[in-house]
């Protein structure tokens, strides 16, 4: 069986407004003996559970993170510099064989199984994650990524080397000087150049989302049977508790149906010839 761990990052307001739904669904969900590894920010956790491990992120990621938000300052992308430096420092030192990330903005509505973990990666496989690519403006075409969920498989061959690479981009300071590679100074555009590098070498990598249709496009994918991830201003919303039991309830996923059948009646209409059009 594979040794899996997930990581995810927080702050004390971060926390009280969706980690905290994020943290309780995990403890619902996943086997008791897959732990979340929780990188916090100036604040403790207020729940425990045998599989619930805390990590001060200051004291874990040290010189590099410190040295990066004072570059960045009060910048938009400073949240997101958090989440990719507690990651390198979990693929670094946590001794397992595969390391998940979930968003702190995402939760599990069903059980997750060992048997349906060992699916997602093959040992040939490098990582898993929710490919995106631009579909307008300026950057249409570049490739992009979802990292509300993704996957790195420590015992592959080149891991070492992804974890250098996306390390190197934060610490060269890429990610904010090369507009052209990184439109948006975010984990999710260095998390796919190291994909786009890594593919480019013959190494493989799992796509969730290869038919690129959306830019949020976790329903879309398999993950969408297990996970969801509030984006934006949607995790504010008051009524995000009873919208959470609806969709660990099956309802959402009834009414996602539903919708889905008529789109498809709608579309296959629409390929019939219209006998009744009295215009050319």
């Amino acid at each position: 069986m594979k040794r899996v761990a997930c990581i995810t990052t927080f702050n004390q307001d971060y926390y009280d407004q969706m980690a905290k739904r994020m943290v309780e669904t995990y403890v619902e969900f996943w086997p008791k003996d897959v732990d979340l590894y929780c990188y916090t920010e100036d604040m403790k956790l207020d729940v425990s559970a045998p599989n619930l491990k805390e990590i001060d992120v200051y004291e874990a990621c040290g010189t590099n993170l410190k040295e990066y938000l004072d570059y960045i300052g009060t910048h938009f992308s400073r949240g997101f510099a958090y989440k990719a430096f507690a990651w390198i420092h979990a693929c670094r030192t946590l001794d397992v064989d595969e390391i998940i990330y979930l968003d702190a903005d995402s939760i599990t509505y069903r059980p997750i199984t060992h048997d349906w973990l060992n699916e997602i990666l093959k040992p040939d496989d490098l990582a898993a994650y929710m490919g995106v690519t631009m579909q307008k403006g300026r950057h249409k075409g570049k490739q992009h990524a979802d990292t509300g969920v993704y996957w790195i498989n420590k015992l592959h061959p080149y891991a070492n080397d992804f974890v250098d690479r996306y390390e190197h981009i934060y610490l060269s300071r890429e990610v904010n000087i090369d507009k052209n590679r990184f439109p948006k100074p975010n984990d999710a555009y260095v998390f796919a150049d190291c994909v786009q590098h890594a593919l480019r070498n013959g190494y493989k990598v799992v796509d969730f989302h290869p038919e690129r249709t959306a830019h949020s496009p976790i329903k879309e994918t398999m993950l969408g049977k297990y996970f969801r991830h509030f984006k934006g201003a949607r995790k504010k919303d008051p009524s995000m508790d009873k919208y959470i039991e609806k969709i660990k309830s099956g309802a959402e996923r009834k009414d996602i149906d539903k919708q889905e059948k008529k789109n498809k009646r709608h579309a296959a209409l629409k390929d019939l010839e219209n006998k009744f059009r009295t215009w050319k």
